[in-house]
């Protein structure tokens, strides 16, 4: 039944993950209408399926003879999961998360062409207007955004990821 299970995740992840989040936004546009909650459930789903497959191969990449050593002391599934392989894959999982913070909110500017707001929805409207001197210091603001969201990821990691030798050395 395990076997099953993760097989039909995995198939589901695939099929979320095929959307890209501009049409996920759409599909939630058609669903409950225009507004920023269209655009962060699209969002929100293209991350689901993009994290969740990232994260099982952290897990399933976890060095076997940690898991066994540690299974070997008759601990149950929840306490392996706890003790062996969140702190093996934490790495990779931490990595992956700012990564994807700062992808969404690179994604989520232009998802105001759709209706789904933000600040897509100000750059649809100085390019239907012509503003481009607006439209340019909206993609500036834009992309000083993501640099000092980029920065302050990176200063994050370095302090949150483990090295051989503990947190931050």
């Amino acid at each position: 039944a395990g076997r099953k299970a993760a097989a039909a995740t995995r198939l589901l992840l695939a099929l979320i993950r095929t959307v890209p989040a501009l049409l996920w936004a759409i599909v939630f546009v058609v669903a409950i209408g225009l507004g920023p909650a269209a655009g962060t459930l699209g969002v929100a789903m293209y991350t689901l399926g993009y994290l969740g497959k990232l994260y099982a191969e952290a897990f399933e990449g976890v060095d076997p003879e940690v898991v066994e050593a540690v299974r070997g002391t008759g601990i149950g599934r929840l306490q392996l999961a706890r003790y062996a392989i969140i702190p093996e894959a934490v790495n990779s999982i931490v990595s992956q998360l700012l990564f994807m913070f700062e992808y969404n909110v690179r994604a989520s500017s232009i998802l105001g062409f759709v209706g789904a707001g933000g600040i897509g929805y100000y750059l649809m409207g100085y390019l239907q207007t012509l503003r481009y001197d607006s439209l340019t210091t909206a993609l500036l603001v834009t992309l000083t955004v993501v640099v000092a969201i980029d920065r302050a990821s990176a200063a994050l990691r370095a302090r949150l990821l483990l090295s051989p030798t503990g947190p931050g050395q």
